[in-house]
């Protein structure tokens, strides 16, 4: 059974209470004694408001010194509430697995450098990243494609299996982005939850599936977002990013475009951007979530009238 109420420095309130106890166990002695004393002096009637008073008074005693070691101890009380998909943290969403799928695209025009040291150098950079700053319980799954699929690994808690997959890529010929995301759709149909498509490219389709969009259509009917990360620089090559933002837009995704290899720069890019990803797997499903937060002012407000009321109590009764 959970308690009611959590101290962010709990051993204080521990100390209060021994405190008090002890405090409890002096008066209880010293009240003894004085009674024996005055018990002779006093009516019958009189000895029972005096017994009265007098347990009103060391009980206020001993609120006193609880209360004050509570407020030392900062209390809250633990409490839900709803939060909005899109307004929720990493932590909150984190109690949330999701499915994601990572599609890498290979082909030769992923040896350009207009990414240093070239684009498909960066590609393996931006998955690592993007697979490592998953949250534990999420699955990844990963296609290589070219001008057809070379590689695939089923969604995986195993991080390390990902990343195996995603260093030994080596540039093939043709580039089927169609293919590979109709192969993605495939591999995530028997998983439940929140599901979406991570697709790395310079963007141009040129070999299988021909019609992306007809693929992306499929995927929105599926729920499942596509986010298109854009390596290369427009007009370089066969570097292309409308195709990628066609597929994000119809399938309620979002469109990435990375403009530099640092590796400080992609490491923020890519957080942020796996918090999209994240929320974009939840959204179809979910529209707000149950998060836990610490209530501190209402703890705080109770026992501060509980300390007042003491103070109170034990002036009115006596010292």
């Amino acid at each position: 059974m959970e308690s009611p109420i959590g101290f962010e420095n709990p051993l204080l309130s521990i100390f209060g209470i021994i405190l008090a106890a002890l405090l409890a166990l002096l008066l209880y002695a010293s009240n003894r004694r004085i009674r024996k004393a005055e018990k002779r002096l006093e009516l019958v009637k009189w000895q029972r408001i005096r017994k009265f008073v007098n347990a009103t008074n060391i009980g206020t005693k001993i609120g006193i010194v609880i209360a004050f070691s509570f407020l030392l101890a900062v209390p809250y009380f633990p409490t839900t509430v709803k939060v909005s998909i899109s307004q929720a943290s990493s932590e909150q969403l984190a109690k949330n697995s999701v499915t994601v799928m990572l599609l890498m695209d290979i082909s030769n025009s992923m040896n350009i450098s207009d990414l240093a040291p070239n684009r498909l150098e960066v590609a393996k950079q931006v998955a690592r990243l993007f697979t490592n700053d998953a949250n534990q319980g999420d699955l990844i799954g990963a296609i290589s494609f070219a001008g057809r699929i070379y590689e695939t690994a089923s969604p995986t808690a195993n991080r390390t299996e990902i990343t195996d997959l995603i260093d030994r890529q080596t540039l093939k010929n043709s580039t089927a982005i169609g293919t590979a995301l109709t192969s993605a759709l495939g591999v995530l149909q028997p998983f439940q939850g929140g599901k979406a498509i991570v697709l790395l490219s310079d963007g141009k389709n040129n070999f299988g599936i021909m019609n992306v969009s007809d693929v992306a259509l499929t995927a929105a009917s599926y729920k499942i977002p596509v986010f298109t990360v854009f390596l290369g620089t427009y007009g370089i090559g066969t570097a292309d990013s409308e195709p990628l933002q066609l597929i994000s837009n119809l399938t309620g995704g979002k469109f990435h475009e990375v403009k530099s290899e640092d590796i400080t720069a992609l490491a923020t890019e890519i957080a942020q951007f796996s918090q999209d990803v994240k929320v974009g797997a939840l959204t179809p499903i979910l529209s707000e979530i149950s998060v836990e937060v610490k209530d501190y002012h209402t703890a705080l407000l109770t026992f501060a009238i509980l300390l007042a009321c003491c103070l109170f109590l034990t002036w009115f009764t006596g010292v």
